[in-house]
């Protein structure tokens, strides 16, 4: 997952965080070479409730002392479920396993404030942070975050890079994925020269309207070959064989899982 960081000549704000200490503490040391001098991390700021893009937050808060963490109170909502012993101790705690090598999660846990209900975080000389909470992406209680002066979108995990496949586990159903949709055309919309996507190993943080733009197309049409081949296919096994010959992605893992969903598995 990617993580974004904004600041002025005074204040800063850390957008998602990886879930694993030893990602985390990497994390903080890229920020302290990264702010200037006189900068100091106030806030980070989750983009939607799902664990791998918040769980490391208190590692930051050990390297940054006074920091918050903050969400849309529609985002925040979503948080608890993410400790639910079923999903923590039985998905999280699995996936990122406890080591001396900080491979596994902090052991506290991360309380949210939420922002108020303008949505928008000032970090001086005029730069706003604007965040848009959206009906469906790759689960409930999702936002991205709309920086205007920036041309900037940090699309959490509304939009992927076409490099990974998509998480539709949870967008098991035609109106959820349509409303994923919808999503993705609303920040095509605010007409962004720079978006962020939740995972992938290649993107650009400089200025490219056409690369945005090409990006957010991609989602829209890897959902709607997702319907298309759910069409074709009888079962989970023909649906995931179908996506591989359409899509030569990586994640295999999130792929298997929405096929599994899409028929009906838990």
């Amino acid at each position: 997952m990617r993580c974004t960081l904004i600041y002025t000549p005074s204040s800063a704000v850390i957008i998602d965080c990886p879930p694993s200490i030893a990602g985390t503490r990497d994390l903080a040391a890229w920020i302290k070479g990264t702010l200037p001098a006189g900068c100091t991390l106030k806030l980070f700021l989750a983009t939607h409730a799902h664990g791998d893009h918040f769980f490391g937050f208190p590692v930051l808060e050990d390297y940054f002392p006074g920091m918050q963490a903050v969400a849309s109170r529609y985002v925040a909502q979503g948080v608890e479920a993410q400790y639910a012993p079923e999903l923590y101790e039985g998905l999280w705690k699995v996936a990122f396993p406890s080591s001396p090598s900080g491979t596994g999660l902090p052991e506290r846990r991360v309380g949210f404030e939420s922002l108020p209900d303008s949505n928008e975080i000032h970090l001086g000389v005029g730069k706003v942070i604007k965040v848009h909470d959206i009906q469906y992406a790759d689960t409930h209680f999702s936002s991205f975050v709309h920086v205007p002066d920036l041309d900037l979108v940090v699309a959490g995990d509304i939009v992927y890079n076409g490099d990974c496949y998509q998480y539709l586990v949870e967008a098991n159903s035609a109106e959820r994925r349509a409303k994923w949709v919808k999503a993705v055309s609303e920040i095509a919309a605010l007409d962004p020269k720079i978006v962020i996507p939740g995972h992938s190993f290649h993107g650009r943080s400089e200025p490219d309207a056409q690369y945005a733009r090409a990006m957010l197309e991609s989602n829209i049409a890897y959902i709607r070959g997702f319907e298309e081949e759910l069409e074709r296919a009888s079962d989970a096994r023909k649906l995931f064989l179908l996506m591989r010959k359409r899509f030569n992605r990586w994640n295999l893992w999130f792929l298997q899982k929405s096929c599994e969903a899409a028929f009906g598995a838990d």
